[in-house]
């Protein structure tokens, strides 16, 4: 749950920023502009519905950490912006800062709840899913879904800046440094359980 609340603060850091969202939330926020519901609400319709989606491809019941992924990084997304916990920044330089920490917060929230290991996000077990059934790499094919996101995100308004190319050079860096340390912190703790249990 910690994962999911630095993933939704990520994001959120990144939409006050106002400098360009990640791929996904360029969808999910050109989304939003088109129906009467919040950018966390479209959040969790939008991961419901891969969820969905990729049960119909793969018959494969969600694991529990896909299905609280797809509700509450929407539900925290929806607390941390409805309440405005965030400042927002005036001057280029200050909101590039912003932006950058925000795409660093992803990142570990994103290397948090994937080092758990209670089952991948439903963008992550989609790709995984159509990579399967294209027979494409799973780099190849989490491209191409980053991109239509993106696409179709931009033609319903989304906010396309040049901090979703940062985001896009920036996330994975950051994810494997945090998912990396994250996994000995866990290793540390299993064997702490199993030297007192």
């Amino acid at each position: 749950m910690t994962g999911l609340f630095l993933l939704a603060l990520g994001s959120s850091i990144m939409i006050t920023a106002n400098l360009g969202v990640s791929t996904w939330d360029v969808l999910h926020i050109g989304i939003a502009h088109h129906l009467p519901i919040s950018i966390g609400t479209v959040i969790l319709c939008v991961g419901l519905l891969l969820v969905l989606f990729k049960y119909i491809l793969d018959h494969i019941r969600p694991q529990f950490g896909t299905l609280v992924n797809a509700v509450f990084v929407g539900v925290f997304m929806n607390l941390i912006l409805n309440e405005q916990w965030l400042p927002v920044f005036e001057g280029m330089i200050m909101n590039i800062v912003w932006l950058t920490f925000g795409i660093f917060v992803m990142g570990m929230g994103a290397g948090l709840y994937v080092a758990v290991g209670y089952g991948a996000g439903p963008r992550d077990g989609l790709t995984l899913a159509l990579a399967d059934r294209f027979q494409m790499s799973v780099r190849a094919m989490r491209t191409w879904m980053e991109l239509t996101a993106c696409l179709i995100g931009w033609a319903l308004g989304g906010p396309l800046f040049f901090g979703t190319v940062l985001s896009i050079f920036l996330i994975g860096p950051f994810f494997q440094f945090w998912l990396e340390r994250f996994r000995l912190f866990i290793a540390y703790v299993d064997r702490l359980k199993v030297k007192f249990a």
